[in-house]
C-alpha cells in the first residue's frame, strides 16, 4: 500500500489536535501526519504530544512559505483559523496544493449552512469552498456547527449560576470537536468521499434552558439561562478581547440559532463514525472541573 502523507493546516488549534489524535490512533504505518503550524514553539508542543508526527512551519499570509511543506503531500486537511481573512488563507493553501502536483484530496473544515451565504461566517467559508471546488482537486467539505468546546468561554458565568447565551428560545445541536477530528480522519483515510459535503451536528437539539439544565445536573448547583440582548452580548464579547468583526459574526450566528434556522440534527456524523455522536451532557461531565 502506498504511503499517504497528510498535511493538517491549522494543526495547533483544538480541531487540529483532534484530527492528529484520531489519525495517530489508527496506528497505520502507511499514514504520515504532518502538522502545519505558524511557529516553532507550536511545532515543538505538538511533537511532544505526538512524537510520531512531523511538523512544518509556514505563514498563511506568505504563500511562498508553503512550498516546502507540500513536498510529497498527498492529502490536505484545511482548518481555517479565527481570522478575518481565513478565506484567503484557504485559497493560498489550495494554490500550494495545486502547485505541488502530488495532492489527491483536500478536506476543508467549513460550517453548516455555508451554501446559503446568509451570514458573515457562512460567506467566509463558502468563498473558500467555491475556490476549492474550482481548483480541479478532489474535495470534501466537512461542515460543522457550534462546538461543545466553545462553552469553556462561558465557564465564569456558569460558575456564578448563570448561562448567558443570547439565542432566546431557539435550539441548536452542539457538536463535539473530538467527533469532528474522528470524522476528518475517516474522510482522509477511506474512499468514497470525493466531491461531497458532509453536514455534522451534535446528536440532540437543545435550547438555552436545556443547556443550562445540563450544567445544573453536572455541576450540582443551579444554573439559570439568561438570553442577553445583542448590545449586551456584543459588549461582553469585545470586552473579553474578541475582535469587532468576529463579535458581529457571532451576533449573526446567534440570530440564526434564535430563529431556529439551524434547528436540525443530521446523520452524517453518525454515518461516518459508525456510532452516535457525543452528547453535551457527556462532554460537560468529562470536563466538569472547568465549570465548578
Amino acid at each position: 500500500m502506498t504511503q499517504e502523507t497528510i498535511l493538517i493546516v491549522g494543526a495547533a488549534g483544538n480541531n487540529g489536535v483532534a484530527a492528529i489524535e484520531a489519525l495517530v490512533n489508527k496506528n497505520d504505518r502507511n499514514i504520515k501526519v504532518v502538522a502545519g503550524v505558524r511557529s516553532a514553539s507550536k511545532a515543538a508542543q505538538l511533537k511532544e504530544k505526538f512524537p510520531t508526527i512531523e511538523t512544518a512551519i509556514f505563514d498563511l499570509d506568505e504563500p511562498a512559505t508553503l512550498k516546502a511543506a507540500f513536498e510529497g503531500v498527498t492529502k490536505v486537511y484545511i482548518i481555517p483559523g479565527n481570522v478575518e481573512n481565513r478565506a484567503q488563507h484557504a485559497k493560498n493553501t489550495v494554490d500550494a496544493a495545486v502547485a505541488a502536483g502530488t495532492v489527491n484530496q483536500i478536506v476543508l473544515l467549513s460550517v453548516v449552512g455555508a451554501e446559503w451565504e446568509a451570514i458573515l461566517f457562512a460567506k467566509q467559508f463558502r468563498e473558500a469552498e467555491k475556490y476549492l471546488e474550482a481548483s480541479g482537486l478532489p474535495w470534501t467539505h466537512l461542515r460543522t456547527i457550534w462546538f461543545q468546546d466553545n462553552f469553556f468561554g462561558w465557564a465564569d458565568g456558569v460558575k456564578s449560576g448563570k448561562l448567558y447565551f443570547g439565542i432566546r428560545e431557539g435550539k441548536l445541536a452542539p457538536l463535539n470537536v473530538q467527533d469532528i477530528g474522528e470524522a476528518a480522519a475517516v474522510i482522509l483515510t477511506t474512499a468514497g468521499h470525493t466531491n461531497k459535503a458532509y453536514n455534522l451536528t451534535g446528536p440532540e437539539l437543545l435550547s438555552g434552558s436545556d443547556i443550562a439544565a445540563v450544567f445544573s445536573r453536572v455541576t450540582g448547583h443551579s444554573v439559570d439561562y439568561v438570553s442577553p440582548d445583542e448590545d449586551t452580548t456584543y459588549a461582553s464579547l469585545t470586552g473579553s478581547g474578541w475582535p469587532e468583526w468576529q463579535a458581529r459574526g457571532v451576533l449573526e450566528l446567534f440570530e440564526v440559532f434564535a430563529s431556529n434556522q439551524a434547528a436540525v440534527v443530521t446523520t452524517d456524523g453518525e454515518t461516518l463514525l459508525g456510532r452516535p455522536l457525543t452528547r453535551l451532557e457527556d462532554y460537560i461531565t468529562a470536563n466538569k472541573a472547568a465549570f465548578i
